[in-house]
Protein backbone atom coordinates (compact mmCIF):
# COMPACT_ATOMS: atom_id res chain seq x y z
CA UNK A 1 0.00 0.00 0.00
CA UNK A 2 1.19 3.94 -1.08
CA UNK A 3 1.91 5.96 1.69
CA UNK A 4 -0.54 8.31 0.61
CA UNK A 5 -3.41 5.15 0.52
CA UNK A 6 -2.34 5.07 4.40
CA UNK A 7 -2.74 8.56 4.47
CA UNK A 8 -6.05 8.60 3.66
CA UNK A 9 -7.11 5.71 5.14
CA UNK A 10 -5.75 7.28 8.35
CA UNK A 11 -7.86 10.39 8.17
CA UNK A 12 -11.13 8.15 7.21
CA UNK A 13 -10.67 6.02 10.11
CA UNK A 14 -9.77 9.19 12.47
CA UNK A 15 -13.04 11.18 10.98
CA UNK A 16 -14.94 8.25 12.05
CA UNK A 17 -13.84 8.23 15.09
CA UNK A 18 -14.28 12.14 16.20
CA UNK A 19 -18.47 11.24 15.13
CA UNK A 20 -19.59 10.38 18.43
CA UNK A 21 -17.94 13.02 19.84
CA UNK A 22 -19.22 15.75 17.96
CA UNK A 23 -22.68 14.48 18.09
CA UNK A 24 -22.40 14.77 22.18
CA UNK A 25 -20.97 17.95 22.08
CA UNK A 26 -24.10 19.08 19.65
CA UNK A 27 -26.34 17.82 22.61
CA UNK A 28 -27.16 20.98 24.67
CA UNK A 29 -28.83 19.80 27.52
CA UNK A 30 -31.46 21.70 29.87
CA UNK A 31 -30.36 22.25 33.23
CA UNK A 32 -32.05 21.74 36.69
CA UNK A 33 -31.68 22.40 40.13
CA UNK A 34 -33.67 20.80 42.69
CA UNK A 35 -34.26 21.07 46.85
CA UNK A 36 -36.23 21.29 49.27
CA UNK A 37 -36.63 22.36 53.36
CA UNK A 38 -35.26 25.68 52.68
CA UNK A 39 -36.33 28.82 54.40
CA UNK A 40 -35.91 29.63 58.26
CA UNK A 41 -38.98 31.84 59.85
CA UNK A 42 -36.28 34.01 60.65
CA UNK A 43 -33.19 35.24 58.69
CA UNK A 44 -30.39 33.43 57.71
CA UNK A 45 -26.81 33.00 59.16
CA UNK A 46 -28.34 32.48 62.41
CA UNK A 47 -25.65 29.98 63.40
CA UNK A 48 -23.51 27.95 61.28
CA UNK A 49 -25.24 24.71 61.63
CA UNK A 50 -28.85 26.42 60.72
CA UNK A 51 -30.67 28.95 58.27
CA UNK A 52 -27.78 28.92 55.29
CA UNK A 53 -30.82 29.17 52.94
CA UNK A 54 -29.22 32.59 51.81
CA UNK A 55 -25.54 30.86 50.82
CA UNK A 56 -27.86 28.13 48.72
CA UNK A 57 -30.09 30.62 46.98
CA UNK A 58 -26.57 32.20 46.07
CA UNK A 59 -25.05 28.90 44.51
CA UNK A 60 -28.00 28.37 42.53
CA UNK A 61 -27.89 31.70 41.35
CA UNK A 62 -24.61 31.46 40.03
CA UNK A 63 -25.34 28.38 38.33
CA UNK A 64 -27.93 30.14 35.66
CA UNK A 65 -30.13 26.70 35.41
CA UNK A 66 -33.20 26.38 33.33
CA UNK A 67 -35.45 25.70 36.00
CA UNK A 68 -35.54 25.27 39.94
CA UNK A 69 -37.40 22.34 41.20
CA UNK A 70 -38.74 22.52 44.90
CA UNK A 71 -39.43 20.28 46.87
CA UNK A 72 -41.29 20.94 50.09
CA UNK A 73 -41.39 22.33 53.40
CA UNK A 74 -40.32 25.74 51.63
CA UNK A 75 -41.18 27.86 54.43
CA UNK A 76 -40.80 27.20 58.02
CA UNK A 77 -42.01 26.77 60.60
CA UNK A 78 -46.11 26.63 59.50
CA UNK A 79 -45.80 28.36 55.72
CA UNK A 80 -47.24 31.57 56.84
CA UNK A 81 -47.38 33.90 54.09
CA UNK A 82 -45.86 36.59 55.91
CA UNK A 83 -42.73 34.35 56.42
CA UNK A 84 -43.12 33.73 53.03
CA UNK A 85 -42.82 37.04 52.28
CA UNK A 86 -39.90 38.18 54.64
CA UNK A 87 -37.61 35.28 54.15
CA UNK A 88 -37.98 33.03 50.92
CA UNK A 89 -39.18 35.49 48.89
CA UNK A 90 -35.69 37.55 49.90
CA UNK A 91 -33.41 35.11 49.00
CA UNK A 92 -35.64 32.87 46.25
CA UNK A 93 -37.65 35.39 44.86
CA UNK A 94 -35.68 35.83 42.09
CA UNK A 95 -36.35 32.38 40.86
CA UNK A 96 -40.01 32.70 40.43
CA UNK A 97 -39.95 33.07 36.78
CA UNK A 98 -38.15 29.59 37.03
CA UNK A 99 -39.66 27.53 39.65
CA UNK A 100 -42.03 24.90 39.92
CA UNK A 101 -42.74 24.10 43.61
CA UNK A 102 -44.29 20.75 45.62
CA UNK A 103 -45.50 21.47 49.12
CA UNK A 104 -44.06 19.93 52.18
CA UNK A 105 -45.59 18.98 55.69
CA UNK A 106 -44.69 22.22 57.39
CA UNK A 107 -46.02 24.42 54.47
CA UNK A 108 -49.16 22.81 55.65
CA UNK A 109 -48.51 24.26 58.93
CA UNK A 110 -51.08 26.86 58.14
CA UNK A 111 -54.97 25.94 57.27
CA UNK A 112 -55.36 24.51 53.88
CA UNK A 113 -51.84 25.70 53.29
CA UNK A 114 -53.02 28.74 52.77
CA UNK A 115 -49.41 31.00 52.63
CA UNK A 116 -47.91 28.21 50.10
CA UNK A 117 -50.89 28.26 47.70
CA UNK A 118 -51.03 32.77 48.01
CA UNK A 119 -47.62 32.91 47.62
CA UNK A 120 -47.09 30.86 44.75
CA UNK A 121 -50.02 31.22 43.06
CA UNK A 122 -50.33 30.33 39.56
CA UNK A 123 -46.82 28.53 40.00
CA UNK A 124 -48.75 25.83 42.34
CA UNK A 125 -52.08 25.04 40.43
CA UNK A 126 -52.99 22.94 42.98
CA UNK A 127 -51.85 20.21 45.33
CA UNK A 128 -50.47 17.97 42.30
CA UNK A 129 -50.16 19.50 38.93
CA UNK A 130 -47.83 18.36 35.69
CA UNK A 131 -46.07 19.61 32.93
CA UNK A 132 -43.71 19.31 30.32
CA UNK A 133 -40.30 20.16 31.25
CA UNK A 134 -38.69 19.95 27.69
CA UNK A 135 -38.87 17.85 24.57
CA UNK A 136 -38.74 14.70 25.98
CA UNK A 137 -39.43 15.35 29.45
CA UNK A 138 -42.77 14.71 31.66
CA UNK A 139 -42.96 16.36 35.49
CA UNK A 140 -45.54 15.13 38.02
CA UNK A 141 -45.47 17.38 41.22
CA UNK A 142 -47.73 15.68 43.67
CA UNK A 143 -48.66 16.53 47.69
CA UNK A 144 -47.20 13.62 49.99
CA UNK A 145 -48.32 15.40 53.08
CA UNK A 146 -51.83 14.51 52.01
CA UNK A 147 -51.16 10.85 52.00
CA UNK A 148 -51.01 10.94 55.82
CA UNK A 149 -49.67 8.23 58.20
CA UNK A 150 -48.87 4.72 55.96
CA UNK A 151 -50.50 6.63 52.85
CA UNK A 152 -54.09 5.83 53.62
CA UNK A 153 -55.36 8.97 52.36
CA UNK A 154 -53.62 8.51 48.93
CA UNK A 155 -54.88 4.43 47.92
CA UNK A 156 -56.61 3.18 44.83
CA UNK A 157 -60.06 5.76 44.54
CA UNK A 158 -58.70 8.60 46.15
CA UNK A 159 -58.14 11.60 44.06
CA UNK A 160 -54.26 11.71 43.75
CA UNK A 161 -53.96 8.38 43.28
CA UNK A 162 -56.72 8.57 40.11
CA UNK A 163 -55.04 11.56 38.87
CA UNK A 164 -51.62 10.52 38.91
CA UNK A 165 -52.71 7.02 36.88
CA UNK A 166 -54.66 9.08 34.29
CA UNK A 167 -51.76 11.38 33.90
CA UNK A 168 -48.99 9.43 33.02
CA UNK A 169 -51.49 6.79 30.99
CA UNK A 170 -52.08 10.56 28.87
CA UNK A 171 -47.87 11.27 28.14
CA UNK A 172 -45.82 10.07 25.44
CA UNK A 173 -42.52 11.98 26.49
CA UNK A 174 -40.06 9.78 26.65
CA UNK A 175 -39.09 10.53 30.09
CA UNK A 176 -40.53 11.22 33.29
CA UNK A 177 -39.85 12.69 36.79
CA UNK A 178 -42.01 12.23 39.39
CA UNK A 179 -41.23 15.04 42.59
CA UNK A 180 -43.04 15.40 46.51
CA UNK A 181 -41.91 16.08 49.89
CA UNK A 182 -41.42 12.55 51.66
CA UNK A 183 -38.78 10.13 50.58
CA UNK A 184 -40.25 6.32 49.57
CA UNK A 185 -36.97 5.20 50.83
CA UNK A 186 -34.63 6.71 53.46
CA UNK A 187 -31.79 6.00 55.62
CA UNK A 188 -33.40 7.37 58.91
CA UNK A 189 -31.58 6.37 62.57
CA UNK A 190 -34.69 4.42 63.74
CA UNK A 191 -34.83 2.45 60.25
CA UNK A 192 -36.74 -0.32 61.96
CA UNK A 193 -38.76 1.07 63.93
CA UNK A 194 -42.66 0.25 63.16
CA UNK A 195 -43.73 4.35 63.65
CA UNK A 196 -41.01 5.30 61.32
CA UNK A 197 -41.98 2.72 58.60
CA UNK A 198 -45.68 3.53 59.06
CA UNK A 199 -45.56 7.11 59.16
CA UNK A 200 -42.92 8.30 57.03
CA UNK A 201 -41.93 5.84 54.31
CA UNK A 202 -45.29 3.85 53.56
CA UNK A 203 -46.91 7.75 52.93
CA UNK A 204 -45.57 7.73 49.51
CA UNK A 205 -45.94 3.79 48.80
CA UNK A 206 -49.10 3.98 46.49
CA UNK A 207 -47.88 7.30 44.53
CA UNK A 208 -44.74 5.10 44.03
CA UNK A 209 -46.99 2.16 43.05
CA UNK A 210 -48.27 4.32 40.18
CA UNK A 211 -45.03 5.97 39.27
CA UNK A 212 -43.04 2.77 38.45
CA UNK A 213 -46.27 1.11 36.42
CA UNK A 214 -45.98 4.36 34.32
CA UNK A 215 -42.42 4.72 33.41
CA UNK A 216 -41.45 6.86 35.93
CA UNK A 217 -37.33 7.36 35.74
CA UNK A 218 -36.47 9.66 38.45
CA UNK A 219 -38.26 10.86 41.46
CA UNK A 220 -37.41 13.89 43.65
CA UNK A 221 -37.92 14.04 47.37
CA UNK A 222 -36.94 15.90 50.44
CA UNK A 223 -38.00 15.76 54.28
CA UNK A 224 -34.52 14.07 55.65
CA UNK A 225 -32.60 17.21 55.65
CA UNK A 226 -29.14 15.85 53.82
CA UNK A 227 -28.64 14.62 50.53
CA UNK A 228 -28.34 10.51 49.01
CA UNK A 229 -28.49 8.84 45.85
CA UNK A 230 -30.73 5.16 45.52
CA UNK A 231 -30.45 2.66 43.32
CA UNK A 232 -33.60 2.39 40.99
CA UNK A 233 -35.76 0.14 42.28
CA UNK A 234 -39.28 -1.29 42.36
CA UNK A 235 -42.61 -0.75 44.80
CA UNK A 236 -40.93 -3.40 47.24
CA UNK A 237 -37.69 -1.19 47.49
CA UNK A 238 -35.96 -4.37 45.49
CA UNK A 239 -33.33 -3.44 42.84
CA UNK A 240 -34.51 -3.35 39.34
CA UNK A 241 -32.23 -1.60 36.74
CA UNK A 242 -34.68 -2.47 33.94
CA UNK A 243 -37.50 -0.28 35.04
CA UNK A 244 -37.37 0.86 38.43
CA UNK A 245 -36.87 4.40 39.60
CA UNK A 246 -33.88 6.26 40.73
CA UNK A 247 -34.43 8.02 43.88
CA UNK A 248 -32.49 11.20 45.34
CA UNK A 249 -33.24 13.07 48.33
CA UNK A 250 -31.79 16.81 48.66
CA UNK A 251 -33.43 18.21 51.18
CA UNK A 252 -30.29 20.12 52.70
CA UNK A 253 -31.87 23.94 51.33
CA UNK A 254 -30.36 25.46 53.80
CA UNK A 255 -33.13 25.17 57.43
CA UNK A 256 -30.43 22.75 58.87
CA UNK A 257 -28.76 18.87 58.51
CA UNK A 258 -30.24 15.35 59.70
CA UNK A 259 -27.65 12.95 59.78
CA UNK A 260 -28.24 9.28 58.78
CA UNK A 261 -28.44 5.71 60.89
CA UNK A 262 -26.20 3.55 62.06
CA UNK A 263 -24.31 1.07 59.49
CA UNK A 264 -26.21 -1.89 60.45
CA UNK A 265 -29.67 -0.37 59.46
CA UNK A 266 -28.50 0.87 55.58
CA UNK A 267 -30.98 -0.24 53.15
CA UNK A 268 -29.54 -2.29 50.54
CA UNK A 269 -30.51 0.05 47.97
CA UNK A 270 -28.55 3.08 48.92
CA UNK A 271 -25.94 4.46 46.74
CA UNK A 272 -23.81 7.56 48.30
CA UNK A 273 -24.64 10.65 50.68
CA UNK A 274 -23.89 13.35 52.73
CA UNK A 275 -25.36 14.96 55.98
CA UNK A 276 -22.50 17.78 56.42
CA UNK A 277 -23.38 20.28 53.62
CA UNK A 278 -26.22 22.56 52.52
CA UNK A 279 -26.76 22.50 48.53
CA UNK A 280 -28.95 21.01 46.30
CA UNK A 281 -28.86 18.52 43.16
CA UNK A 282 -27.97 19.01 39.71
CA UNK A 283 -29.75 17.91 36.59
CA UNK A 284 -28.61 17.87 33.49
CA UNK A 285 -31.33 16.59 30.83
CA UNK A 286 -30.73 15.17 27.58
CA UNK A 287 -33.14 13.21 25.17
CA UNK A 288 -33.60 10.19 26.90
CA UNK A 289 -31.29 10.20 29.58
CA UNK A 290 -30.38 12.45 32.59
CA UNK A 291 -27.06 12.95 34.05
CA UNK A 292 -26.40 14.50 38.15
CA UNK A 293 -24.11 15.84 40.50
CA UNK A 294 -24.48 17.20 43.92
CA UNK A 295 -23.44 20.37 44.10
CA UNK A 296 -22.22 22.30 47.58
CA UNK A 297 -23.37 25.56 48.56
CA UNK A 298 -20.44 28.22 48.68
CA UNK A 299 -18.41 27.82 51.80
CA UNK A 300 -19.60 24.48 52.65
CA UNK A 301 -17.92 21.10 52.46
CA UNK A 302 -17.00 19.72 48.77
CA UNK A 303 -18.47 16.53 48.19
CA UNK A 304 -18.19 14.51 44.92
CA UNK A 305 -21.29 12.24 43.93
CA UNK A 306 -22.17 12.44 39.95
CA UNK A 307 -24.54 9.69 38.06
CA UNK A 308 -26.14 9.00 34.95
CA UNK A 309 -28.74 6.74 33.16
CA UNK A 310 -31.47 6.39 30.40
CA UNK A 311 -34.66 6.59 30.23
CA UNK A 312 -36.97 3.16 30.36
Amino acid sequence: MTALAMLVLAVIAGSARQVPSARADSEVPLRVAAVGDIACKDPPKQNRSVCQYDDVADTIAAGDYDKLLVLGDVQYEYGEYRNFVENYDVYWGRFLPITAPAAGNHDWGTEGAAGYFRYFGDLAPGPWYSFELSDGWHVVVLDSTLCRAGGAECGPGSEQYEWLEADLAASDAECTIAMWHHPRWAWFKYQKADWTQDYELRRSSPLYKVAYRGGVDLLLAGHDHNYSRWMPADPTGAYDPDRGITQFISGAGGRNLNGFGNFHTQPEIFVRGQSKAFGFVELSLFPGRWESSWVSAEGQPRYLDEAAGDCH
